[in-house]
């Protein structure tokens, strides 16, 4: 009866010492990367378009938390896999720092909240929130990119914008002025528009592709079926806001006094018209075949 009795203080102190182990884990991951977390901050505030895709990313965190309310539990365990993501983690902040390669320092804040996600609410819940991550892992990425492809997207979207203008019974004319700054200049032959960084499509193309990651892993899809989700979600993007900049284009004469109002209301009903398409189309169940009944 003593042995039995000696044991149990040992056993609840040890996973209390676990415990405090796994939340000072936590703390020190946090504040490695809280300078990372403010220059994301200061990213995301800085541009709409980017800021869109983070947007659903949250609300797809809400629509997780509240599926699976009955199932969160602040497990605080530091397994193998959450020891292997955070060694990760701080072995790519190391890179950066030594190399001076600062590329190193999103795989590492990637690494880095898996790990404490791992650590905070151990392995079984980590399936509900593995598609929350690979989202944010495409959000950042949508962070390198918009910078890159900013102009390319936006020449594509005025040479396409153009061509439709021409099938249509219209004379465009696209040019460059390169005085101050590159701008990009579409004229239908009635009125005079600039193909600006809110046109090249980034917010509506990136958004659907981070909402077909999110909506496809969420209702489970299979990896496959992410082959052409995300290939039809950049097609999907690129082919509404071509016609959000034909709609602008061909009403913008009738409503002379009322551009603004009419520039943004096509960019709204275009967004989520784009953006309802891509996530009924990921969030729909697959086919499942029937199977045969014993006689």
């Amino acid at each position: 009866m003593p042995d039995d009795a000696s044991s149990a203080p040992t056993s609840t102190a040890r996973w209390d010492g676990g415990r405090l182990l796994a939340a000072l884990l936590i703390v020190c991951t946090v504040v490695a990367f809280w300078p990372v977390t403010q220059w994301l901050v200061r990213e995301v505030s800085a541009s709409a378009q980017i800021r869109q895709s983070f947007v659903l990313l949250g609300a797809a965190a809400g629509l997780v938390a509240w599926q699976h309310a009955h199932e969160w539990r602040l497990r605080l365990v530091v397994g193998n896999r959450a020891l292997f993501l955070l060694g990760g983690a701080y072995t790519c902040m190391a890179a950066a720092w030594v190399f001076g390669i600062t590329l190193f320092v999103l795989p590492a804040f990637a690494l880095g909240l898996a790990g404490c996600l791992h650590v905070a609410i151990g392995e079984e819940a980590w399936r509900f929130v593995r598609p929350l991550c690979i989202g944010f892992v495409a959000c950042l990425v949508i962070i390198l990119l918009f910078p890159l492809l900013d102009w390319p997207l936006r020449q594509m979207a005025g040479i396409n914008a153009a061509l439709m203008l021409k099938e249509l019974g219209f004379t465009p004319q696209l040019g460059v002025i390169m005085e101050p700054a590159p701008k990009l200049l579409l004229n239908t032959g009635k009125n005079l528009f600039e193909v600006a960084t809110e046109c090249n499509g980034f917010g509506l193309i990136t958004s659907g592709v981070v909402l077909a990651l999110l909506a496809g892993g969420i209702a489970e899809r299979r990896a496959i079926a992410f082959l052409w989700l995300l290939p039809l979600a950049l097609v999907v993007g690129f082919v509404f806001n071509l016609l959000r900049i034909l709609g602008i284009c061909l009403l913008a004469p009738y409503f002379p006094n009322h551009y603004y109002a009419l520039h943004e209301t096509a960019g709204i009903i275009m967004l989520w018209s784009g953006l309802g398409l891509i996530g009924w189309l990921a969030w729909r169940p697959a086919a499942k075949p029937h199977r045969l009944g014993r006689t």
